[in-house]
């Protein structure tokens, strides 16, 4: 999920990700709203320990 390697998923890396997975269509919006319950410090992106948060 985190194409670029910088340690973090942003909505644009979790949509892909969504996409390849589900071999469909993923809105911006939705992928920008998971992207927001995940985020728990409001910078825009799911860190590592966010994301297993999510996943739990």
């Amino acid at each position: 999920m985190d194409s670029d390697g910088d340690g973090f998923i942003t909505a644009a890396e979790f949509k892909a990700a969504l996409q390849g997975a589900a071999h469909g269509r993923v809105s911006d919006e939705n992928a920008a709203e998971i992207v927001r319950m995940a985020d728990l410090n409001r910078d825009r992106r799911i860190s590592y320990r966010e994301y297993c948060k999510l996943v739990r």
